[in-house]
């Protein structure tokens, strides 16, 4: 038992160095392979969203050259995949913080980075998956399967992911000082119940696309099918995270002396393994389906 000079419980056991370091690794090779798969499928879409000989005269925007109005179509979806990165860039700080810990284990510092950062870290990733889904929808001409108004749909789960966010990364600072514990496990345990119940309302728009996209899209005898790759991928992603936030909720509902938080294999096997498995999930996806792939071959259907 790790405990700090006030006399504040940080760890109910020694951190594994090694589990770290090889989460670590593993991190940092996953979000390596997938930025260049991303990178590569942007800069190939670009280029062939550029020459398009398909691209109608009203895809134009006056203040744009033709050009730089197709490049902008690519750069908006490049930029949903940032929230993705930052969310592993977080993720690797964060178990590099948990193999500090296992060097000092009273050490605040080290604790609260992988506190903080381990917490907050799958809602930055949701926030792309929010995004692409939205940005599926609309290439899809499917905006109508939105369980809210199409025009608010994506909005309307970032800022309940936003939300979420902002109330883990409070709890997550809290939590290291005593006396504070509690009013940080609370906001901590509002954070997750916030995310679970809007994942559980994508999880459902998600469902409900899959089974009307066929009524409603109307070039889907035309398109090929690896818009169902990318969807498969949002789904999967998106069920990982939600077990996720499950187990952490139960965990911070038993307290500092529960059962959860006093055995270290759990953050790896229900946190650390589920996130792992949302990038090679990303990663994977990408190489039958692309989502650059399918906003080209929709754009060029739509026209």
């Amino acid at each position: 038992m790790s405990t700090t000079d006030s006399g504040f419980v940080l760890y109910h056991y020694t951190p594994s160095k090694a589990a770290a370091i090889v989460f670590v690794v593993l991190f940092i090779l996953t979000t390596v392979i997938y930025a260049v798969q991303t990178l590569y499928a942007a800069r190939k879409s670009s280029k062939i969203l550029k020459n398009n000989p398909f691209e109608s005269s009203d895809d134009k925007v006056d203040i744009f050259k033709d050009d730089e109005y197709k490049q902008l179509k690519i750069s908006s979806t490049v930029y949903a995949f940032l929230p993705f990165f930052a969310g592993c860039i977080m993720e690797v700080v964060g178990y590099i913080g948990r193999a500090l810990s296992s060097s000092n284990p009273e050490k605040t510092t080290p604790y609260i980075i992988q506190s903080v950062l381990l917490l907050v870290a799958p809602a930055l990733i949701a926030a792309t998956i929010y995004m692409i889904f939205g940005r599926l929808l609309h290439v899809m001409r499917c905006q109508s399967l939105m369980i809210v108004s199409a025009r608010f749909g994506t909005s309307f789960f970032v800022v309940g992911d936003v939300f979420s966010f902002f109330l883990q990364a409070a709890g997550g600072g809290l939590m290291s000082k005593a006396g504070s514990t509690k009013t940080g496990s609370g906001l901590i345990t509002a954070g997750l119940f916030v995310q679970v119940v809007f994942f559980g309302f994508f999880i459902i728009n998600e469902i409900r696309f899959t089974v009307s996209v066929k009524k409603r899209c109307l070039f889907y005898e035309d398109i090929s099918r690896r818009w169902i790759f990318v969807n498969a991928t949002l789904l999967l992603s998106s069920v990982l995270i939600l077990l996720r936030s499950i187990v952490r909720i139960v965990e911070f509902i038993q307290g500092f002396n529960g059962y959860i938080i006093a055995h270290e294999y759990f953050i790896y096997v229900f946190d650390a393994v589920p996130m792992l498995l949302v990038i090679i999930a990303f990663s994977v996806g990408s190489f039958f389906g692309n989502v650059f792939d399918v906003i080209n071959e929709c754009q060029t259907l739509n026209n």
